[in-house]
């Protein structure tokens, strides 16, 4: 377990004083990769083995959306198996303080480079010392609605600044493409508090359409999402984000 402060970043503010979505999801990373590192797990320890860790899900559930009066962000983390084919990544957030923000979870797989399949965590060497239960109640997993009628496209090309050390673009392009679609009358004065998403393949150096699509919400403005190849429409992931 490990719990780090961050300080918010006048850059990572929003025209309307909110944390930028992306910016959190940076701090998620980088406490991710202090944990892991701990028991030699961090993705560029894991490379050293022909193994790598690949998202498949992800869950972001804020009671209060962060913003700059904040000041800084505080967040801890652990790591726990789920099912024995995932690591679940758990994380919590307060502010300066003390209030609690909100929650995560994040639902990873260990990939064999070599074969190009999934391990399953309990039969890993590597995952020695790693597979303790912490919670008492594991969280209800991540299944994102299809997509059905879409009502919003945007187009976005992947750049060499998106991509990270598996040379795939890094998880937080694929929120701030999906969010980007809202209606900015949506975004400017609501926020997103709860959101997830599925990845289903990662996404390399090309360009990419989100499909946006609005669904009934008695509390807030809800939308579907979905990430495909510009040209031969291969999905690469689902996301979710209600706004209040």
């Amino acid at each position: 377990m490990t719990e780090i402060e961050n300080q918010i970043p006048f850059s990572g503010i929003d025209p309307k004083g909110r944390l930028k979505f992306g910016v959190l999801l940076e701090m998620f990373q980088e406490i991710a990769d202090i944990d892991a590192s701990k028991y030699n797990l961090s993705v560029r320890q894991t490379l050293e083995h022909n193994v790598t860790w690949v998202l498949r899900k992800y869950r972001i559930d804020l009671q209060k959306y962060p913003v700059k009066e904040d000041g800084t962000i505080r967040i801890k983390t652990y790591a726990e198996p789920y099912r024995n084919l995932y690591s679940l990544r758990s994380y919590k957030l307060w502010n300066g303080a003390g209030d609690l923000l909100g929650s995560a979870c994040t639902w990873w797989v260990l990939l064999d480079l070599k074969r190009g399949r999934p391990i399953r965590i309990d039969k890993s060497e590597l995952m020695t010392g790693f597979m303790e239960r912490v919670s008492k109640v594991l969280p209800e997993d991540v299944k994102v609605p299809e997509l059905t009628d879409p009502q919003l496209e945007e187009m976005w090309k992947v750049r060499w600044q998106d991509l990270d050390v598996n040379d795939h673009t890094n998880h937080a392009a694929f929120f701030s493409w999906a969010l980007d679609t809202v209606p900015d009358k949506v975004s400017e004065v609501l926020s997103p508090v709860l959101v997830e998403s599925e990845f289903t393949h990662p996404i390399p150096r090309t360009r990419v359409r989100c499909l946006t699509q609005e669904m009934p919400c008695s509390e807030g403005r809800y939308f579907l999402h979905s990430l495909r190849h510009i040209e031969d429409d291969t999905e690469y992931a689902r996301l979710s984000s209600l706004w209040k």
